[in-house]
């Protein structure tokens, strides 16, 4: 009875899911006119003013990662081994600065994306130098956080700008927090799953009033392929013996 009541609850979701996209895809298109404009007026403001837009950003940002990173220094030097409650303070400052860092980092990439559209006609070299210098900014900090947390606990190891940092990091790390990482990387498996299913229908439905062309479903069943097969060779692994070598 109970299988009986799950599956007929995931059929009538699907149902009210499909009588809701058919709805809202037929009031996309009755609007098809003012919402295309409204898309191509954003991507014009984007590209004219995509110097400004990223300076005003990317700096803000790094503002904030510099404050952040100063205010903990300076906390880190009052350091008191027999502090529990500051340990765990400065350890959530810590984590927040070092996903903070990355944002930005992932920032620098999607503005600089943006600027290579116009590369072949009207490429500012401003839009490579602004790219080069926030990544630089960025491993620099990153590579300072790491340092500050390594401070706090001294049996860290690893170089950021070493290729097997990852490795040699969560080698570091004791059964608590390995178990921390393996769960919080199976949430993030879980959530991007919903990511990507959202994003397809956000683009079949963008698709309705805009040709977008067949890259982006290309580039979502590629990275959603790649995940799914990822997570799955490894769990194979790991459930033959190999678990205790995961990594």
């Amino acid at each position: 009875m109970k299988k009986l009541n799950i599956t007929a609850k995931f059929f009538i979701i699907m149902i009210i899911s499909g009588i809701f996209g058919g709805i809202l895809g037929g009031t996309l298109s009755m609007g098809e006119a003012a919402i295309t404009g409204f898309f191509i007026k954003l991507e014009a403001f984007i590209l004219n003013y995509n110097l400004i837009i990223q300076s005003v950003i990317l700096g803000i940002s790094a503002l904030i990662i510099i404050i952040l990173y100063v205010t903990a220094k300076r906390k880190l030097s009052q350091l008191k081994e027999d502090e529990e409650a500051f340990f765990d303070g400065m350890d959530r400052r810590l984590n927040f600065l070092l996903p903070f860092i990355s944002v930005d980092m992932i920032f620098s990439f999607c503005f600089f994306g943006v600027s290579i559209i116009s590369f072949s006609e009207n490429f500012n070299p401003w839009a490579l130098i602004i790219f080069l210098g926030n990544i630089a900014f960025t491993l620099i900090m990153i590579t300072k956080v790491i340092k500050l947390t390594k401070v706090l606990y001294p049996e860290k190891k690893g170089n950021p700008l070493d290729f097997n940092f990852d490795k040699v990091w969560i080698e570091s790390c004791d059964e608590a927090e390995k178990y921390v990482v393996y769960k919080a990387a199976y949430k993030c498996y879980q959530f991007m799953n919903f990511a990507y299913s959202g994003a397809m229908i956000i683009s079949l439905l963008i698709s309705i009033i805009i040709n977008i062309g067949i890259y982006p479903y290309l580039l979502l069943g590629f990275l959603w392929i790649a995940q799914t097969l990822a997570y799955s060779v490894n769990a194979i692994k790991y459930q033959h013996g190999q678990l205790e070598n995961a990594r």
